[in-house]
């Protein structure tokens, strides 16, 4: 990664004219490089071919002219005949010896210690007629053909560093005349343009590509005079429009305010008039709840009261007998019976009736003061259908309750328990409206932190087309029958807004209506609100 950056780093530096040097250098540099080894090669195989062939001629030459002094045994003679061999300065020893004996006829080494090598030797016999007399060997020394190929070297490198030189001279000759003075020139011309000077035109009289170069600058600058020309038109217009819009914006912008301060006041006046709405919805069901008390109070307070009475008749007969002296046992024991009997109807009917008070009295302040506390779920509910039986008697439909008695929630039971109010009356007023027989049921279930409620009835159900909009406030099927509106609407803010879940509902014609109603446990919110309904 490092060498890759260092890379882009130093490419970015490398102007054009280095660039097309290093790439002529390189071009003539690494052909160079690969041609010059392989000539050297040539060379050194052809010289060597040569030498060899030289060294074979020159050993047969000498086994011809060593045959006669050889024969008459004449050694100087021979020498004499030798020194035309050696003579070739490559000849380094001559050596001849007689056959059979294999003794020294003439040696002739004195070249020899002061040549380097190494040495390359060939041996002939020496013939008088087809008789073996001698044998001749010749030494050859290669110091002449290293010198010829070192020669060779330095004359084909100091070729190619020349031809280097003068080929980067004259390519710069060429790029400062036809690129590098173009090129700046057309670099100032467009730092020119980037300025906005475009006035002067823009002129190279070449046809080559800098030239059709500079053709589509000059282009470019009559296209940039003439935008800039529109654009001061443009401007001037725009300055002539400013005036006048400001006015119109200015009206505009007073207009809104007005605007939105009536509409701020008409919200107002909606929202109060809903909250206000809201509270008498919670007074009316609150109201009927009462009456329901009222209803269900009645039978056992009735019932005390002809026990008391009851009760009252046998103590002043018992008094009467007891004045008169004419009391018996038998009459103190029915007395007695009477009594306990009459004692246990009240007190099962004063039970009864404080425990439909105590009910009442829970859900009255829950429904008012829409006060967070802690409660059991089932508890609360089974408290709310206690109240709401009374109304549900006169009607041919039964509310089923299937909730687990381990759901205990820290929330708000008086919104809580005006939404299953609503839920109730919504079902008994539109769901089951006009059929003989119905069931309401209310079911929980546990989901983590959160519980899921479900309300179902099998009534008629909901159209299609008006099932979107049963949440929104004020939509009544039964508007001028006694519907306000309200009560899924309000239904809907209780349990988004202030026990912080969500509700649904589903509906099939003719099977029934199912709402299902998801709450955290916690209800969200301070714990130390007064009314969150209110609030929200």
């Amino acid at each position: 990664m490092q060498f890759r950056q260092f890379l882009y780093a130093l490419r970015s530096r490398i102007t054009l004219r280095l660039a097309i040097i290093l790439a002529v250098v390189f071009g003539l540099f690494f052909p160079a490089a690969l041609l010059i080894p392989y000539h050297l090669r040539t060379i050194e195989v052809g010289a060597r071919i040569k030498v060899a062939a030289d060294h074979q001629r020159l050993t047969e030459i000498l086994s011809v002219i060593l045959s006669e002094p050889l024969w008459q045994i004449t050694p100087e003679i021979a020498n004499i005949s030798s020194e035309v061999v050696y003579s070739d300065p490559r000849v380094a020893k001559i050596e001849v010896i007689t056959l059979p004996d294999r003794k020294s006829f003439i040696t002739n080494d004195v070249r020899m210690h002061s040549q380097t090598g190494p040495f390359t030797s060939l041996s002939r016999e020496i013939k008088h007629g087809e008789q073996a007399i001698g044998e001749v060997k010749l030494t050859l020394a290669e110091d002449l053909l290293r010198e010829d190929l070192e020669a060779d070297f330095r004359r084909y490198v100091s070729t190619g560093v020349l031809s280097l030189l003068l080929a980067v001279a004259f390519i710069l000759m060429v790029l400062q005349w036809r690129m590098v003075q173009p090129i700046r020139r057309l670099m100032s011309e467009s730092a020119r343009l980037a300025n906005g000077q475009l006035s002067e035109p823009i002129a190279l009289n070449r046809g080559d590509e800098l030239g059709q170069l500079a053709l589509s600058l000059e282009a470019t600058r009559q296209a940039l005079q003439r935008s800039f020309q529109e654009l001061e038109v443009k401007n001037q217009q725009l300055l002539e429009y400013s005036g006048g819009l400001e006015s119109k914006v200015k009206r505009r912008t007073q207009e809104l305010e007005d605007a939105n301060i009536s509409l701020e006041s008409a919200l107002n006046n909606v929202n109060s008039v809903q909250n206000e709405l809201a509270r008498v919805e919670r007074m009316a069901a609150l109201g009927s709840m009462v009456a329901g008390v009222a209803h269900e109070l009645n039978t056992p307070l009735g019932n005390c009261l002809l026990v008391c009475s009851t009760l009252e008749d046998e103590t002043r007969h018992l008094v009467r007998l007891m004045n008169e002296g004419g009391m018996r046992r038998s009459d103190l024991t029915k007395y007695t019976e009477t009594a306990t009997e009459s004692t246990k109807l009240l007190l099962r009917g004063l039970q009864q009736s404080a425990r439909l008070v105590g009910d009442f009295k829970q859900v009255a302040v829950d429904q008012s003061s829409a006060q967070r506390r802690h409660f059991n779920l089932l508890v609360m509910l089974q408290e709310l259908v206690a109240l709401l039986a009374s109304s549900l008697r006169k009607t041919p439909f039964i509310l089923e309750l299937n909730i687990p008695d381990n759901i205990t929630l820290d929330s708000y039971p008086g919104p809580l328990g005006q939404v299953f109010t609503n839920l109730v009356n919504n079902s008994v007023a539109h769901g089951l409206d006009g059929l003989d027989s119905g069931h309401m049921r209310c079911n929980a279930e546990l989901q983590d932190d959160h519980v899921l409620i479900t309300f179902e009835d099998d009534g008629s159900g909901i159209p299609p087309d008006i099932i979107k909009r049963i949440f929104e406030p004020f939509f009544t099927t039964k508007f001028g029958q006694g519907g306000s509106g309200l009560g899924l609407s309000i239904t809907f803010n209780i349990i988004t807004n202030v026990l912080g879940g969500e509700i649904k509902v589903s509906s099939v014609i003719g099977q029934g209506s199912r709402f299902e109603i998801r709450i955290p446990l916690v209800a969200p919110g301070n714990p130390e609100s007064a009314n969150p309904l209110l609030n929200n």
